[in-house]
């Protein structure tokens, strides 16, 4: 569940029903910010960020240039990374970075060469 962190209600619900949450941190810890498409696309951005840092991008030559979320079949948004504030980046980064950092070392990298792929179709 993707929550606003003012959604008190829904937040005790969804941890009593011990299911997966999401709170939105764009404006800092606990501040409000509504899981719009636009604010997810964003929050998705900044993660990638974090999941494949500039540091690899010689090794992986992975560089995020946008994320295109979709809210129905014929709406969506477009972000890169002129369309996030510095002050997101600073308040995500403070409130997820070592969460996401965490899972990104617990799963360690991946090496794929499309040469080893096989395929039967």
């Amino acid at each position: 569940m993707l929550l606003n962190p003012h959604d008190t209600l829904l937040i005790e619900t969804t941890r009593t029903l011990k299911s997966k949450l999401w709170l939105m941190s764009l404006n800092g810890d606990g501040e409000y910010c509504n899981p719009s498409v636009e604010n997810i696309a964003k929050e998705i951005f900044l993660a990638m960020e974090i999941l494949f840092p500039a540091s690899d991008n010689e090794f992986t030559g992975l560089k995020i240039h946008k994320v295109k979320v979709y809210e129905t079949p014929n709406c969506f948004t477009v972000v890169k990374a002129d369309s996030i504030t510095d002050q997101e980046r600073e308040n995500f980064k403070a409130v997820r970075y070592q969460e996401i950092y965490d899972y990104y070392v617990e799963k360690g990298k991946v090496e794929y060469d499309s040469r080893k792929v096989s395929c039967n179709i």
